[in-house]
């Protein structure tokens, strides 16, 4: 039975139902009463499906229906005033539909979802595509709460405090975890709707082919007005939200096994044009299938850093290289064609100069 504000989850007698004893929901966004007792029902029913089919929910907090996923998002995270998390630019061939996030309660950390409200009356739409779209949607961001949970589990201490990578970039290696976070959601959740996968894969054609024009836009704005701060932060978010967009795509064909060549003509098309990006997502869905077997096995967050090279690698590409020197980033890139090699010999030159602080 459902409580006003609350699912209450009754497990069978050997819980093997991986759902939370009770979590909140909110569907005060919808002024009938009759809807919001409707999108109940169905989202306990959906959540008791998932659970039997083996997802993994006990770490969900709650669910909210929102007209604004990003507002009630960030006020369940409680972000300080003008703190802004990062996260991927908003491209105008998409929209987002929901967002899972971390929530502290008490000393245990849990993860909340925001659907947009739409997808709670498209839940018991009459038509079947409407449904499905649904129904793909929940279990995604239910997929979601599994792998962020165990990922809470086995390593607690990356939450709530500053993530330590190294000298690697925090900007790209939080967007290499979050290509593997859409990886794992995407395969997990793939076989609730597989015509899913021809979109990610148009998602993916069109972020590769824009940030080819973005970064040398980006690059030669650098030489106008010598911004390097700016440019350092904007191709990170370039290059990474097209990693990320792989993750949704190469999770979507491991998850209904699919293969590369027969299956996703657009991207095979684009790769002929472009075989050293080929190469490196070939690359990156050997490393994130690699991840998904051993998942349950981690050591640390190293697990992450192949992605993050590879992610580096393609800025390579593009002109763009940066390491860390003891008191700064060094940065050097081009717009110009050139080889890999040589703007990395050019960084490895740079690195070479001594710190102005140490003079």
């Amino acid at each position: 039975m459902s409580e006003a504000g609350h699912l209450i989850f009754h497990l069978d007698e050997e819980g093997s139902l991986l759902l939370p004893r009770q979590c909140s929901l909110s569907v005060a966004c919808y002024e009938s009463e009759e809807v919001r007792e409707a999108v109940t029902m169905s989202m306990e029913q959906i959540l008791y499906a998932l659970a039997l089919v083996g997802m993994d929910l006990r770490a969900l907090d709650g669910i909210t229906m929102s007209h604004d996923c990003r507002a009630d998002a960030t006020a369940l995270q409680r972000m300080p005033e003008g703190q802004i998390p990062l996260e991927m630019t908003d491209r105008a061939d998409t929209m987002e539909m929901a967002r899972t996030v971390a929530v502290w309660r008490g000393e245990e950390l849990r993860f909340h979802i925001v659907f947009r409200f739409g997808i709670g009356v498209m839940m018991f739409s009459p038509e079947k595509e409407l449904k499905t779209v649904a129904q793909a949607c929940i279990a995604h961001e239910a997929a979601h709460v599994e792998h962020e949970g165990h990922l809470y589990r086995t390593f607690p201490g990356i939450y709530g405090r500053p993530l330590e990578c190294g000298n690697r970039s925090r900007q790209t290696f939080l967007k290499a975890m979050d290509t593997w976070s859409e990886y794992a959601a995407c395969r997990s959740s793939a076989m609730f709707r597989p015509e899913a996968v021809s979109e990610f894969e148009g998602i993916l054609c069109r972020a590769l082919e824009d940030s080819l024009a973005a970064s040398k836009e980006q690059i030669a704005a650098y030489r106008e007005d010598r911004n390097a701060k700016e440019v350092f932060v904007g191709i990170q978010q370039l290059f990474g939200d097209v990693f990320i967009h792989a993750g949704y795509f190469l999770g979507h064909l491991d998850g209904l096994e699919l293969k590369l060549e027969d299956d996703a003509p657009g991207v095979s098309k684009l790769f002929q044009t472009h075989p050293q990006i080929h190469s490196l997502i070939v690359r990156l869905r050997r490393v994130l299938h690699g991840m998904w077997l051993s998942e349950y096995g981690w050591q640390s967050i190293e697990v992450f850093a192949p992605i993050y090279d590879l992610i580096c690698e393609m800025m390579a590409l593009h002109g763009f290289v940066f390491a860390r020197h003891p008191t700064e980033w060094r940065v050097v890139m081009c717009e110009e064609e050139h080889r890999p090699n040589d703007i990395q010999n050019a960084l490895a030159d740079w690195m070479a100069r001594p710190d102005p602080s140490e003079k």
